[in-house]
């Protein structure tokens, strides 16, 4: 999506939303905060991600097209409940957008076709192993065990599937970087890590990818911080 140039602002008195913008796929993203009263530009992107920062304040967003050409506007709530809809050329669409919410812009293509989004069941820190002859030594290093499922429905269609991993300080996004190059064939991965020093922490989904290189929304979300060193917990449907 070059032309496009979208602007977002959250209305005074919202609560903060994380957008996470993406110029390609599984190659550059990066996440940042907008907090009520505040706009921002967004432009030269793939697609935007958005979502609300705190469970309990949404942020009330107005979305202006500033581009001829239409945006496409996804919103799934945390109950899984997805519209869509357009935003026009030079146009604007007013959203809220909850805890758990993800709104989706991306360019208007024609036959564009969303795949389903994986589920992310299993993400475990695990050290690496150390030499056979001698198990006294500490390990190099660790790695995190990933592993996913994709509804039979359309999994025929998928080129494979894209790894992302956030760094956040507490509940602010340092920053998001995709794991893979090429979409990952098969459901599970094995990736090389290092346990996050407080007060970070380290965030995982998963994307599906079609053969016509559209992502799905965001899996649920993992969490490893400097206390959960050995499992992983759920974070929900969330932006990373």
């Amino acid at each position: 999506m070059l032309r496009t140039k979208v602007e977002i602002t959250n209305h005074s008195g919202a609560g903060t939303v994380i957008v996470a913008r993406f110029e390609t796929s599984a190659e550059t993203a990066g996440n940042l905060m907008l907090a009520g009263g505040s706009s921002q530009i967004f432009e030269k992107f793939d697609r935007l991600t958005i979502t609300a920062a705190n469970e309990g304040v949404p942020g009330r967003l107005r979305l202006l097209n500033h581009d001829a050409a239409d945006v496409v506007l996804r919103h799934m709530t945390k109950s899984g409940n997805v519209d869509e809809d357009r935003i026009p050329g030079n146009g604007f669409a007013d959203v809220v957008v909850a805890g758990g919410d993800q709104i989706f812009l991306s360019e208007a293509l024609p036959d564009l076709i969303f795949p389903e989004r994986p589920i992310l069941h299993m993400a475990i820190l695990r050290p690496q192993p150390g030499p056979i002859f001698a198990p006294n030594q500490k390990p190099a290093g660790f790695y995190v065990d990933l592993a996913w499922h994709h509804p039979d429905e359309g999994s025929d269609r998928l080129l494979g599937f894209n790894l992302y991993r956030a760094v956040y300080k507490g509940n602010y996004p340092m920053g998001q970087h995709p794991l893979n190059g090429a979409p990952q064939i098969g459901t599970s991965a094995q990736v090389e890590d290092v346990i996050p020093p407080y007060p970070y922490n380290h965030r995982y989904a998963i994307m599906a990818v079609s053969r016509d290189g559209i992502e799905s929304l965001y899996s649920n979300v993992r969490i490893l911080d400097s206390n959960t060193r050995t499992d992983l917990f759920d974070a929900g449907f969330i932006c990373l």
